[in-house]
């Protein structure tokens, strides 16, 4: 029986387990589960992809749970995926975080006679605890509520790219992902056609990463690489013949000679718990309904950390969910 189990060895789940160890919780009622490794998520991104926000001696915006980005990898403002991922094993090592490795949670209920979560994992074991945190992230469940046919559909690890030899590529989505793919397949003798269902303008001032990468394709489209196509919120794909078809919630059409990539966001990976907490739909990404210590308005004790438990004014960067950790730990010892 444990006071807290957090599932999720990311740095969201780590965050929460650091601030709860700050704040006095004894270790042997803590336990953090990850279906992987201490963060196996940035393990799922291919080799050569690196973190978007950066690393300084002045400001580190990939730290966690006190431990410097520096004591891994000095001097380098973004990391790779595999990097971090060693950097948030070394803070498992480094703060002493109980982790239990390559341990996947089934399902989830409440006992209300007990008022205690009972676990069922994958091995057919159980675990208990008073207070939940699920940090089980959300990039590799990517966003399929969309009526399309035969397309690519965009996550972490893309394996679709070591084939593509498309003369024509259309990708749908204007976002982080969005932006990645399109600098990872432009290049001469090659169409790109980026559909956004906005504007594609970059926020001022440029002083981050993704917003570089927007001022990239930005260049790309000036260059003849790419061809951004503005206000095209897709609705519906179709393929007819060897053709497929995209087609706008304005009712405007337009052609694709290839599989379309899709890169319309992610939702949350919380099918273990789904019926303990409300959904709502936010400029179609899916949000979770929490109080202000990202508690469950539902279920009281479970709470989210991370990409996915973010309230209404909330980055998806670590250097945001990373604070989340402080008033998880807070709300639960209070009790």
């Amino acid at each position: 029986m444990y006071e807290v189990i957090i599932v999720g060895a990311g740095p969201g789940g780590l965050s929460v387990a650091g601030a709860l160890l700050d704040h006095g919780i004894d270790s042997k009622k803590l336990l953090v589960l990850d279906r992987g490794l201490a963060g196996q998520a940035w393990l799922d991104y291919p080799a050569d992809t690196h973190l978007l926000s950066a690393s300084s001696a002045d400001k580190d915006d990939n730290k966690i749970a006190g431990v410097d980005t520096s004591e891994v990898f000095p001097n380098i403002p973004h990391p790779s995926h595999v990097m971090y991922q060693k950097y948030l094993d070394h803070v498992v090592n480094r703060r002493h975080i109980p982790v239990r490795p390559h341990t996947t949670v089934e399902s989830v209920v409440f006992n209300p006679e007990q008022k205690v979560f009972v676990l069922n994992l994958r091995d057919e074991s159980m675990l208990c605890c008073n207070h939940l945190v699920w940090a089980a992230g959300m990039y590799s469940t990517p966003n399929e509520d969309m009526n399309m046919e035969g397309c690519y559909i965009h996550y972490a690890k893309m394996p679709y790219l070591n084939n593509l030899d498309a003369k024509e590529v259309t990708v749908v989505g204007g976002a982080n992902g969005a932006t990645g793919i399109v600098m990872a397949v432009a290049q001469p003798g090659r169409k790109v056609n980026m559909l956004v269902s906005q504007d594609y303008e970059v926020p001022q001032p440029v002083d981050c990463m993704w917003k570089e990468n927007m001022v990239f394709v930005k260049n790309l489209g000036k260059q003849g690489l790419v061809n951004i196509i503005e206000n095209f919120r897709v609705k519906r794909i179709y393929k007819k013949d060897d053709t497929y078809f995209l087609e706008s919630e304005d009712g405007k059409v337009m052609e694709s000679a290839d599989k379309p990539i899709i890169c319309t966001g992610f939702h949350p990976n919380i099918e273990p718990v789904k019926s303990m907490v409300a959904e709502y739909c936010e400029d179609h990404e899916t949000r979770l309904t929490l109080d202000e210590h990202h508690q469950s308005t539902l279920q009281q004790g479970l709470y989210f950390a991370g990409v996915i438990g973010r309230l209404e004014h909330d980055s998806g960067f670590i250097v945001s969910f990373r604070d989340f950790g402080e008033p998880i730990a807070k709300s639960i010892l209070k009790k």
